[in-house]
């Protein structure tokens, strides 16, 4: 499996992964079961990295202090059947993501690594609704926008039945 040894992302407040979890219940409860809100920012790893190369990736983070990220209003890929919280600022994950990705440790080979848009997605169409302009006019109405601190990013890693789930934490700003 390409995910098999997981990926890294940023996991948003509880409090807003609750808020975007529940509308991924109503809205693609598969993509639900599979992974709780995130943003991704790396592909897969190829393969189990030992702890020197975990120490390398976090003194690489070290160079990152913490900051705010602002999430919404809604977006899509349409017609991809895509629906999502803008991120910002964009810049400073895409760096991060560079960053990480230059270490040789991720799948550089899988679709979308060069035209990578940091996201928070809603539904991508596995299950639920439609996904359509419909849709996307419904959940811009009652969707907010909002902020919180991003600390650190975490590697998740899937289980035998493909639910992520939290096994690594890396702070920025933090050397090992």
């Amino acid at each position: 499996k390409p995910y098999g040894y997981g990926t890294i992302v940023i996991r948003p407040l509880s409090s807003v992964r609750e808020v975007v979890d529940t509308q991924r219940e109503i809205y693609d409860p598969l993509s639900q079961q599979y992974s709780e809100a995130h943003i991704s920012v790396t592909q897969p790893l190829i393969r189990e990295l030992d702890e020197s190369e975990w120490k390398h990736l976090q003194d690489l983070l070290a160079q990152f202090t913490p900051f705010q990220i602002d999430y919404g209003p809604l977006n899509s890929f349409l017609p991809y059947p895509c629906i999502w919280y803008e991120i910002k600022p964009q810049d400073q994950i895409l760096s991060i993501r560079e960053t990480l990705h230059q270490t040789g440790f991720f799948n550089l080979q899988m679709k979308h690594p060069e035209n990578f848009i940091p996201h928070m997605t809603i539904t991508e169409g596995l299950s639920g609704p439609t996904v359509d302009e419909l849709l996307l006019e419904k959940l811009q109405n009652e969707s907010a926008t909002g902020s919180f601190q991003c600390k650190e990013v975490v590697l998740i890693v899937p289980d035998e039945e493909f639910h992520f789930n939290v096994d690594r934490r890396i702070p920025l700003g933090i050397p090992s």
